[in-house]
């Protein structure tokens, strides 16, 4: 999975219409015109990286999703915790 700019607006316009947001009002918590918007949801701009950094945490989805649509899986999910309980473990033992 790599980056499509149609996919990635797909997700913005997604994102924003599940939280009952309007272009205006993304555009003002964003703090950009809603020109700007439009056409990152028309797929006729990507915007700055820094916008997609503040949309994904605007949204609370991982940059990742955003850009490519990719998502965490279960077993990713399961690997990390594993490691952290790993690395946890070894921290208590040096206690």
């Amino acid at each position: 999975m790599g980056f499509n700019r149609d996919s990635y607006a797909a997700r913005i316009k997604n994102l924003r219409k599940s939280r009952g947001l309007t272009q205006e009002q993304l555009a003002e918590k964003m703090n950009i015109t809603s020109t700007y918007i439009l056409k990152i949801e028309n797929g006729k701009q990507t915007g700055s990286v820094e916008l997609a950094v503040e949309l994904a945490a605007f949204f609370d989805v991982s940059l990742d999703y955003l850009l490519s649509g990719r998502e965490f899986k279960a077993m990713d999910q399961k690997q990390n915790l594993r490691m952290t309980i790993a690395f946890l473990s070894e921290l208590e033992a040096k206690l």
